[in-house]
């Protein structure tokens, strides 16, 4: 007869504690989790920052927001250019991103937290360096380049990768050379 009531005794806390683990998972399901996006459609044009005889350096904004219920973390985010010689070879591409609340020109991206249902601004910028040292020149016949922006975020779980795509057209170029 003992046995039979330790055994309901063991059942009993065995109830207890996946009752007490399902409200838990409950719990936290219900505290949601981020969910951080940026927003490339809603980019603006690229504009001219800075323009010598042999480079131009362009710039545009990226919006972002946190759709999520928790707060999330942009630890770390980069352009990849994407302009390979067969497509155009007359310059070469460098890329950064820095948020506009904190402006660093040193290449490095600082972490953004983010709160729940706000968001922020990232610029990218893009330096055009002319191969033959004439960026008027160098630039005729430019395309268009994708640019990938890579970022990776945390928050109440593990980090994840995300990417957007945005566009350098060959009009906003053009446009930058008449300034």
């Amino acid at each position: 007869m003992w046995f039979y009531n330790i055994l309901n005794v063991i059942v009993a806390i065995a109830v207890i504690i996946a009752v007490l683990y399902l409200l838990f998972r409950l719990f936290v399901f219900k505290q949601g989790n981020e969910r951080v996006i940026l927003l490339a459609k809603r980019k603006t044009n690229f504009q001219l920052a800075d323009m010598n005889m042999s480079s131009m350096t362009l710039f545009c904004d990226v919006p972002f927001v946190n759709k999520g219920r928790q707060l999330g973390t942009i630890m770390d985010l980069f352009p990849r250019t994407l302009l390979p010689e067969e497509h155009f070879d007359a310059v070469k591409v460098d890329a950064w991103a820095m948020d506009i609340d904190r402006p660093r020109h040193d290449g490095y991206f600082e972490a953004i937290i983010i709160k729940p249902r706000k968001g922020g601004t990232v610029r990218i910028y893009v330096t055009l360096t002319g191969k033959n040292g004439n960026i008027r020149e160098d630039i005729k016949g430019f395309p268009y380049m994708d640019i990938d922006i890579y970022y990776q975020i945390v928050g109440r779980t593990d980090y994840h990768i995300d990417k957007q795509r945005i566009r350098l057209t060959a009009e906003e170029v053009q446009a930058a050379l008449v300034h």
